[in-house]
């Protein structure tokens, strides 16, 4: 098989939203997202694989209280965490995916897990965690989860009766709002593809809510004949725009440029009333990270190697 160190491509995103023009400059956020992309794109160059690149990468974001995933998930009305995730393997559709978990450490090992490890695709709620069990993963509180960022938002959610952004102060609470989520896509040195997505939801979403998080070819894609992309934002608006299939279709059949693609499928969102964003690879190796929101923090390695962090729109490092 071709190896080739030229092809490797990686990016990760730590949610969208909006922040207020002075916010703070997110430092901490920044130093998380370069350190797991370096992490990431090591492995790659010493050969690995851009399914363990993007699992790991994930499950990272997963461990880091900054982000809306894993430990420092937003929670939901009851106060507890439900989590989704996913993964897609790009040279044959292989996926897997998890939602509502709030015993899984790592929701997305469970996701790949399930991808490799039983014949089905998708598990949920007590059944999921119980799958976990019984594929001897490991298990936790829920409250294992929970810090106290996430507790006062939801009062604030609370008392303004909405739902909040995960990046963005109390005050600033949109009644519309509906962001969070991590994610990584990558190509290795073989030319494979593969994303990665993990997600809290939403800060006072109804209890068993879902997003697009856990939908193959919504919020989570990969396909060798195409691209890999992983989505954040209005979960419900990435499902009625069926986003990764989106992308897919336009550029396998309709011939457009990964670019154009991502920004039509977008336009497609904002039609359903949705914002977010998403970080895309094509089997070209071009890289893209549109987003129509205010921010979306991610952190990118292209044909260079170099690793650049940005959070708003002209702001790359």
């Amino acid at each position: 098989m071709k190896t080739d160190l030229s092809l490797i491509r990686f990016a990760l995103h730590g949610g969208a939203g909006e922040l207020p023009r002075d916010a703070p400059p997110q430092d901490a956020q920044r130093a998380a997202l370069r350190a797991i992309a370096t992490e990431a794109t090591a492995l790659l160059q010493a050969g690995g694989s851009a399914l363990d690149a993007v699992t790991r990468a994930v499950e990272q974001l997963e461990q880091c209280p900054l982000f809306n995933a894993g430990i420092g998930a937003v929670l939901n009305r009851d106060g507890l965490p439900e989590l989704d995730a996913a993964i897609a393997r790009g040279e044959d559709r292989g996926t897997g995916a998890v939602a509502g978990v709030s015993r899984v450490a790592s929701p997305i090992r469970l996701a790949r897990a399930i991808m490799e490890r039983t014949p089905h695709v998708l598990f949920a709620a007590e059944g999921a965690e119980r799958v976990a069990r019984e594929l001897g993963l490991p298990m936790v509180a829920p409250a294992s989860f929970i810090i106290p960022l996430r507790l006062e938002q939801l009062a604030a959610a609370k008392r303004s009766g909405s739902i909040a952004l995960d990046h963005v102060d109390d005050d600033d609470i949109d009644p519309d709002a509906a962001f969070g989520t991590v994610g990584a896509v990558a190509r290795d040195a073989q030319g494979r593809l593969a994303a990665a997505t993990s997600t809290g939801g939403l800060t006072n979403k109804l209890p068993g809510r879902i997003g697009d998080t856990a939908i193959f070819a919504a919020g989570t894609f990969a396909d060798d004949t195409s691209c890999a992309l992983s989505c954040t934002g209005t979960g419900e608006a990435f499902i009625r725009a069926a986003f990764g299939q989106a992308v897919h279709g336009r550029m396998v059949w309709g011939g457009m440029s990964l670019d154009d693609a991502t920004q039509a499928a977008l336009d497609d969102v904002r039609r359903h009333h949705g914002r977010g964003g998403c970080i895309a690879i094509g089997r070209d190796g071009a890289l893209t990270l549109p987003f129509n929101a205010g921010v979306l923090y991610r952190a990118w390695a292209g044909s260079d190697g170099r690793i650049r962090v940005a959070i708003r729109r002209d702001d790359a490092e």
